[in-house]
């Protein structure tokens, strides 16, 4: 009795685990591919060589930024050439 109990139990608790990575992988999925398919993030970990050719990449948000703060630094420096 008791062992059935248990492995009733048990097999709840697995489910539910099961249940909450499948939901957390969904909510997170956007992320988590942004972050695979980021070439800056492949270039950073030294795996630039087994990246694939065929993945369409995109840049993570911390790359973006990144990219974002570079550019407004070449923009500005250009403008104070131009102006000074």
């Amino acid at each position: 009795m008791i062992t059935l109990v248990l492995s009733i139990w048990f097999t709840l608790l697995g489910l539910l685990l099961v249940l909450e990575c499948v939901l957390l992988l969904r909510q997170q999925w956007s992320r988590l591919t942004r972050k695979v398919r980021c070439p800056w993030c492949w270039r950073r970990w030294h795996l630039m060589r087994w990246y694939p050719r065929r993945l369409s990449s995109s840049i993570c948000c911390a790359h973006e930024r990144l990219l974002l703060k570079q550019s407004a630094a070449r923009r500005a420096q250009r403008l104070t050439q131009m102006g000074g």
